[in-house]
């Protein structure tokens, strides 16, 4: 995957209701600070909200400080952050220049991408408390988008 740029057609994706949700697609990438790994499709007490993108992405830059915002004033919802076709040290920076706190991982063999069908960067995606796949967003978010997105995943029992 290497497109940038992809947008919405003007209409929020709706929360998939429970009953129509695929079954959880799990991915392991390395973490891009630190040691170890960063899984998400695993059952988990919040519903996580999983952003994909590139520091050679200008819509990824441009909303990587509305992500932070909402990692920030949401603690019920999981947030991390996945780089994909990036290099390691690219990436990085750019998470340091935004002084990124949410969870980072790297995506070096399209695993993600793949699992969740992909297309292009940037998108967005939220996993119920289940792992399993709720709403996608292609193309540039905000944190009042992903409100919309995660809340009625928040208020699931």
């Amino acid at each position: 995957m290497s497109a940038c740029g992809s947008s919405t057609t003007g209409v929020a994706p709706q929360v998939q209701a429970p009953a129509d949700r695929p079954d959880p697609v799990v991915v392991r990438v390395p973490r891009l600070t630190g040691a170890g790994s960063l899984e998400v499709g695993r059952p988990t007490a919040r519903p996580t909200l999983v952003n994909l993108w590139a520091s050679w992405c200008g819509p990824c830059r441009e909303e990587m400080p509305a992500v932070e915002a909402f990692a920030r004033s949401h603690p019920d919802v999981r947030v991390v952050g996945i780089a994909i076709d990036d290099t390691t040290d690219s990436a990085r920076e750019f998470a340091r220049e935004v002084a990124v706190t949410f969870p980072l991982g790297i995506d070096r063999d399209d695993a993600v991408g793949d699992g969740y069908g992909v297309t292009g960067l940037p998108t967005t995606f939220v996993l119920d408390r289940a792992g399993r796949l709720a709403a996608t967003w292609a193309g540039p978010v905000t944190a009042a988008d992903l409100s919309r997105l995660t809340d009625p995943l928040v208020d699931e029992s």
